[in-house]
């Protein structure tokens, strides 16, 4: 029998995703704080790109080829680039999307067993995923649009075909998630048990995202400083750019109905490709939904090969230890959320003390790479230790078997503290150590960064184990994976920033307000501040661990659930 899309069914489905998704917000489950701070981020990181994508728009529009000012031609070359990145992001997005949905999703294991036909609960997934690129399509293409308009004067239709756009945009992007999903999936699935290949993979996939980003802090760099990036776009690279755009489609046609070129044919091209994507993506939809609940109903068994030796005995400590960076290195989220930013933590060091430390000079002609460094290697400290926000909560229901053992407390949780030290260590030594080997500081002035870095990451591991485990939150997944941030994670984040911004951040403002008023001889106050809060925090988390530990893990009982 062909199976159809019942669309009351779909409605159901809806019906139900919308009550989930409304108790998240019910007291006692609702991070308020966690979505106050990850609104704020929004809010900051829109205004940063509107001032930046605005000053790099007149920047751009003003280069010259072959001599002439082109202001439309660079227009549509501006256009055609960022609605192809804009469209790429969504699908990139719209794939973990479908895969969270469908692969991931808890209520799959329930709706595999109702009466349902594999398209209509694919079709209501990808209702819900819509509505979610939609969101994004919003706040980019928007964005995007409105900053051109501040600088280039728009006609009203203008800003009718951006409303348009908002619409469009994810239903070509949904359409190239859903043809994307079940390779990407079957890749994730080959890469399971490859635990050491995916640590790889991760590693540099988030290596070339932080070069990217290094580049934009270095084109940021030269718009502060001047109109150096102006000069970067000479006519051999205007060439190569007027190449490469000719050929980005679908953005082309976006680009030509924001500017009334080619307007008939723009349209039927763009609704022509809107048509075919979705048509095309609706003829996978049975093979895929009828394969995921195949899985689902088979268990998703995925038998790991089993070691032929026995483990040799080992200290409890050292066994509590390696049990727990098993867990992390066996999990794929954990793996790039904890070992990748740890190990790629000193690159972003060096790529922003390339840049600050050139800024900062050119603009009051005085060396601060002392307190920047201070500044820099405390912040991203501070986000590399994320992954002891949940020392006690990933541990799922396992946590309960351990603390049945013959084991101390200090055990359980000194082994977490311990493993995440050596994590912060390493990644610490290595940033100190490029600090000092491409001269922005002397050695002995690394080996005191590293010193605070070390105290405050200390503290930062103590006071975050001791408060995951006081409001811990087990997840009820089999793999006890924790897929989602609890507001312990956010605090734990604004803690971090808050006190790298209090110690690091002061010394800098310190220094900058002495150096414009050509006051010298204080340098010693960096080391005194940095050293003693540094130390004194260290002091009190440590305190805040231990207090009553003993008699709060012989009472803890259990907890709450994801």
């Amino acid at each position: 029998m062909k199976d159809k899309i019942k669309f009351n069914q779909v409605g159901s489905i809806l019906r139900k995703q919308a009550q989930e998704r409304g108790s998240a917000f019910k007291k006692g489950y609702f991070d308020g704080f966690g979505f106050a701070i990850r609104l704020i981020l929004v809010v900051v990181f829109l205004a940063v790109f509107v001032v930046f994508f605005g000053r790099f728009t007149d920047i751009y529009l003003s280069v010259k080829t072959n001599g002439m000012l082109q202001e439309s031609t660079r227009l549509y070359e501006l256009f055609a680039m960022v609605y192809t990145v804009i469209l790429v992001f969504l699908v990139v997005g719209g794939v973990g999307q479908i895969n969270r949905q469908l692969f991931d999703a808890d209520d799959m294991k329930v709706l595999v067993g109702m009466p349902l036909g594999a398209s209509t609960v694919f079709v209501a997934k990808l209702i819900t995923i819509y509505f979610e690129q939609l969101l994004i399509s919003v706040v980019c293409v928007i964005a995007v649009n409105v900053t051109v308009s501040l600088h280039v004067a728009q006609t009203a239709l203008f800003y009718v075909v951006t409303a348009m756009f908002c619409f469009i945009l994810p239903l070509i992007s949904l359409a190239l998630s859903a043809l994307v999903a079940m390779p990407f999936h079957a890749i994730k699935q080959f890469l399971k048990n490859k635990f050491i290949l995916q640590f790889v993979l991760i590693t540099l996939l988030t290596a070339v995202v932080f070069y990217a980003y290094s580049s934009i802090l270095n084109a940021v760099r030269d718009m502060l400083l001047g109109d150096s990036l102006k000069f970067f776009f000479n006519e051999q690279v205007m060439n190569t750019m007027q190449a490469v755009t000719a050929y980005l489609y679908p953005a082309l046609w976006f680009a030509d109905i924001l500017l009334g070129n080619n307007l008939l044919i723009a349209y039927l091209s763009l609704f022509s490709v809107v048509i075919v994507s979705l048509v095309v993506a609706m003829l996978v939809i049975r093979r895929l939904m009828v394969w995921v609940m195949q899985s689902r109903i088979a268990g998703d068994v995925n038998f790991m090969r089993t070691k032929q030796n026995i483990a040799p005995r080992r200290h409890p400590f050292l066994a509590l230890m390696k049990k727990d960076f098993l867990l992390i290195f066996r999990t794929p989220s954990y793996t790039f959320s904890y070992f990748s930013v740890a190990v790629l933590m000193p690159l972003m060091v060096y790529f922003c003390m390339t840049v600050g430390s050139s800024i900062v000079e050119k603009l009051i002609g005085m060396n601060c790479n002392l307190e920047l460094a201070v500044f820099l290697t405390l912040m991203f400290g501070a986000l590399t230790n994320i992954f002891c926000s949940t020392n006690i909560s990933r541990d799922g229901e396992m946590f309960f078997s351990v603390k049945a053992y013959p084991l101390g407390y200090k055990y359980v949780f000194f082994s977490k503290v311990v493993l995440c030290m050596l994590v912060t260590t390493a990644s610490q030594l290595i940033s100190a150590i490029l600090l000092a080997s491409f001269g922005y500081v002397a050695w002995w002035q690394a080996l005191f960064i590293l010193l605070g870095g070390l105290l405050c990451g200390f503290a930062q591991v103590c006071f975050a184990t001791r408060y995951d485990f006081n409001h811990a939150k087990f997840s009820t997944e089999e793999d006890g994976e924790i897929k989602e941030s609890g507001n312990t994670v956010s605090v734990i984040i604004v803690v971090g920033m808050f006190s790298s911004f209090v110690i690091g951040g002061s010394v800098l403002l310190m220094r900058l307000m002495f150096a414009l008023r050509l006051v010298t001889g204080l340098e010693f106050l960096t080391y005194l501040i940095v050293g003693v809060v540094s130390a004194l925090i260290a002091v009190l988390s440590y305190i805040y661990l231990t207090r009553k530990l003993s008699v709060k893990y012989h009472e803890f009982s259990g907890g709450g659930s994801l």
